[in-house]
This record gives structure tokens, C-alpha cells and sequence, in this order.
């Protein structure tokens, strides 16, 4: 008998082949941000069709849709990372809110394939505590992002507190799973020109304490999306 189930070994496939493929059409459409866009959206319809629920599954992907370039938005403006064409919009370019509608799914899928791992019970309360730690984890990062080893230390502190604030093995799954999906994402579209960072590249040309960014956002956007899709698409039967 496998480590995963059948069901489980789609889902993490599913997510592998659709990041694969993200991250290539970043790579090379780039400079064409709105077909970029266009390419970029069976992959989120794909991966909530996998999620129990497909309202459910639509909610968080749209969770993700508005929290991820949102956040974005607040770290171009502080200065944290640049894109070389946003096709005329301000900040981040357009293929920007299909990316990010992909990535709660993604994470929760590979979250459930984890033997023994559920997503995390949730509530408004959790959804209003995940929504003021991505305020925090904004704050925390746009600061401190000029002065990487103290950011890289902030990161630690937050993801910390995010194992305290929501405990259980799913909270540290969701981490594992944004520090993983993130930087192997942007790796090719970095290196093709499609965006840089303002500190030094250390790590899949990016500065090192943007893994721990993404563990935390991993684990606090999966948690915010998850609680958005039990209050507005309804509990998983």
C-alpha cells in the first residue's frame, strides 16, 4: 500500500503539474502580462474542482484572488519587489490575481494529502485572527525588508507565532506547503526578468527571509481562505 492514497496522489499530481505550468507561462509570457492572465485561468478553476465542495472550493479560490494581490499591492508600494511589466496597471500586473487564486487550493490540497492531516477546524474569529496576521506579516516585512538578516529573524518570530496562535499539524502542513509552492514558482519567471526583489537574491533569486514570508502567508492565507469557504460556501460534507 502506497504512502498516499489514490485520491491524495491526484491531488498532490494536480498541484505539481499545475505549478509546473504556472511557472512557465510566467516564465515566458512575462512581457505579455494579459495572455499571461488568459493562461492563468483553467489552472484555479482545476484545482478547486478538487476540493469537497466546489462552492467551497470557488469561495477560497476567490479568497485568494482578492487577499494575494492585495497584499502584493501594499509590498510593491513598500518597495520590497518590482514587476518589469504590469501591463498598465498599478502595482502588479494582471495574471496576478488568477496566480494567486490558485495558491489557498493548492495549499490545502497538499495539506489533506498528508496522512493524518485535516485541514483546521475554523471560525469568523480565526478568519478575522489570519486576516490581522497577514496586516502584521505587511507591516513586518515592508519595514524590515532593506535589512535582510533582521527580516529573515521578524519571519522566524511570526511563523512562531502563527504555530502558537493556530496550533496543529495542519498550521505547520499549510507553512510547509507556501515555503515550498512560492519559491519554486517564481524561480523561472525571476530568471527570465519578469520581477526582482530589492534586497540581494540568496535563494532561488529571491532574499532567504522571503521563504519564511511565504511559510506564513501559506499558513495564514490557507487558514483565511479555508475559514472564508465554510461561512460563505458552506461546510464540507
Amino acid at each position: 500500500m502506497g504512502l498516499l492514497a489514490p485520491a491524495r496522489r491526484r491531488d498532490v499530481a494536480s498541484v505539481a503539474i499545475l505549478a509546473a505550468y504556472g511557472s512557465l507561462v510566467l516564465a515566458a509570457f512575462w512581457d505579455r502580462p494579459y495572455i499571461a492572465a488568459l493562461l492563468l485561468f483553467p489552472p484555479p478553476i482545476l484545482l478547486w474542482a478538487r476540493v469537497a465542495g466546489r462552492r467551497r472550493g470557488a469561495t477560497m479560490a476567490l479568497a485568494g484572488a482578492v487577499i494575494g494581490p492585495l497584499t502584493e499591492m501594499a509590498c510593491v508600494y513598500g518597495g520590497l519587489w518590482t514587476y518589469a511589466n504590469t501591463g498598465g496597471l498599478p502595482l502588479v500586473p494582471p495574471w496576478n490575481f488568477p496566480a494567486w487564486a490558485c495558491f489557498p487550493t493548492a495549499v490545502v490540497l497538499l495539506t489533506r494529502a498528508l496522512p493524518g492531516t485535516e485541514p483546521p477546524k475554523t471560525s469568523p474569529r480565526i478568519l478575522l485572527l489570519a486576516m490581522a496576521g497577514i496586516g502584521v506579516e505587511i507591516a513586518v516585512f515592508v519595514s524590515l525588508g532593506s535589512n535582510p538578516p533582521l527580516a529573515l529573524a521578524a519571519g522566524g518570530v511570526l511563523a512562531a507565532a502563527l504555530i502558537v496562535a493556530i496550533p496543529g499539524r495542519a498550521t505547520w502542513a499549510m507553512m510547509g506547503a507556501g515555503a515550498l509552492l512560492g519559491p519554486l514558482i517564481e524561480y523561472l519567471p525571476i530568471s527570465a526578468g519578469g520581477w526582482w526583489y530589492a534586497a540581494p537574491a540568496e535563494v532561488f533569486g529571491m532574499p532567504a527571509f522571503m521563504i519564511l514570508a511565504y511559510a506564513v502567508f501559506g499558513g495564514l492565507l490557507g487558514t483565511a481562505s479555508l475559514a472564508a469557504g465554510e461561512i460563505l460556501g458552506g461546510v464540507e460534507g
